[in-house]
């Protein structure tokens, strides 16, 4: 088990999810040096009572700032402390201060915290830790189901349930408008329930390839992935084609992800890589700004995208559903997930957290969360909402749609960090020409050895 926990906590700065929750990551600490390292924090100043006798609980968080979740939870917390008497104490850190704020505070049993925000990939981790407690006393069979599917599976572990989603994510496939008119491609119409294929996008995307940079010296590509090399986005792809991320167990590997659906998948990205039609050598915190300065025909990205201030202008721009693979038309997956919340199994305060818990998941807490963020709900009459709203944006129903129908979990396993941290280097190396077959059996055994240290 220590074994297993130093490797987290070496691996945890690569990982690669944080990308994969919207606005959600990135932020600038505010917390000093010793902060992370186990000296005293906010929480060790707290009390579970406040000074008038009621009751007090500390959430552990992430988005430090006003103009981030420190700043946007702050009427949430005054609501709910106005509601219930109960005042919620937020403690706010960085991306990667926060996973170091857990393997240490948490890990070690401290009662400092009640309320956790756990990113969706690291329940199965925490649960199988006991480091957070399951909630299915305090969420009925109704209420889980108000969730959609795939935020309720990656919320569970070994069939409880542990940690209700906050919001969610999801993807559709980006174009820029000029583009293709100077390449004099017309784009055909396409709705999630007729949606383009792949091959027809790759076909479409190579036109404009060769009508805008034939001999390759504008540095112009066709069809790439906001989040290139990374298994929060890149998944879906062998998804569509039927394959799993891993075993139903949640550990094993072998049959799965070298299985024919992944083998085919990678060989058709690598033959986009080999075309010059997608990218080489782009890394993912750069690919935004190809497709931002009409460096990109089509980019699978998340409906944030939108937000950038360069897409402020939609006329230049516009989306469409996730493409499916010819003949693989009820197998659409689109990448998800994003912030849950757990309870610290030291929580001192239990019943109140999960109270506040429910309130900020599926409560008046959650709406005014989405109001304020415009993040992609996880819970279904939210979602319908969005799509029967003859005023939202097209990518916004998009994505609501996605969410319900194609979402599909990453994988739920204790061993996410290095199951991601090798796939994610897979797919690069399969990128730059290593044979697909040999580079997924030698991910295989990497992720087998991995395992060995959670089962």
């Amino acid at each position: 088990m220590k074994k297993a926990l130093s490797l987290m906590v070496m691996t945890v700065v690569l990982i690669s999810i944080v990308t994969g929750c919207g606005r959600s990551g990135n932020f600038k600490s505010t917390s000093t040096p010793g902060e992370s390292s186990g000296s005293e924090t906010q929480a060790d100043k707290q009390t579970s009572r406040s000074g008038d006798g009621r009751k007090k609980l500390v959430w552990l968080s992430q988005g430090v700032g006003e103009n981030s979740w420190e700043g946007i939870t702050k009427p949430i917390l005054e609501a709910y402390k106005k509601a219930t008497g109960v005042e919620v104490v937020g403690e706010f850190y960085s991306f990667k201060d926060l996973f170091d704020i857990i393997q240490v505070k948490i890990a070690s049993g401290s009662s400092d915290y009640d309320v956790i925000s756990v990113d969706a990939p690291m329940v199965a981790a925490y649960a199988s830790r006991k480091w957070i407690l399951p909630m299915d006393k305090y969420f009925t069979r109704e209420e889980k189901e108000q969730f959609i599917d795939s935020a309720l599976k990656a919320g569970s572990w070994k069939g409880k349930f542990y940690a209700p989603a906050e919001n969610t994510s999801t993807q559709v496939l980006w174009y820029n408008t000029s583009m293709l008119d100077q390449a004099v491609v017309t784009m055909k119409k396409s709705t999630p329930e007729n949606r383009l294929t792949w091959e027809e996008v790759v076909d479409m995307a190579k036109k404009v390839k060769e009508k805008l940079d034939p001999d390759g010296t504008n540095g112009i590509y066709g069809l790439d992935f906001q989040q290139v090399s990374r298994v929060y986005q890149m998944n879906a792809l062998p998804n569509s084609l039927g394959g799993k991320n891993i075993g139903d167990d949640g550990f094993t590997a072998d049959g799965v992800i070298n299985d024919d659906a992944w083998v085919k998948a990678l060989t058709w990205y690598q033959d986009l890589v080999c075309q010059g039609i997608a990218s080489k050598g782009i890394k993912a915190d750069e690919m935004s700004n190809y497709f931002y300065s009409g460096k990109l025909a089509f980019m699978v990205g998340g409906t944030w995208t939108a937000s950038a201030a360069k897409l402020n202008d939609m006329s230049t721009y516009d989306c469409i559903p996730m493409p499916t693979f010819k003949g693989y038309e009820n197998s659409v997956a689109t990448p998800t997930g994003s912030w849950h919340f757990g309870i610290n199994a030291a929580s001192k305060n239990v019943d109140t957290a999960a109270d506040f818990i429910k309130y900020v998941s599926l409560g008046e807490g959650n709406d005014m969360w989405l109001d304020a963020n415009n993040d992609v709900p996880s819970r279904k009459d939210k979602l319908e909402e969005i799509m029967n709203n003859d005023n939202a944006a097209d990518y916004y129903k998009i994505g609501a749609y996605e969410a319900i129908h194609t979402a599909v979990t990453r994988a739920v396993t204790p061993g996410f960090n290095e199951y991601s941290t090798i796939l994610d280097s897979t797919w690069e190396d399969v990128r730059n020409g290593a044979d697909v077959k040999e580079a997924l059996d030698k991910a295989v055994e990497q992720i087998n050895t991995a395992m060995k240290e959670y089962r």
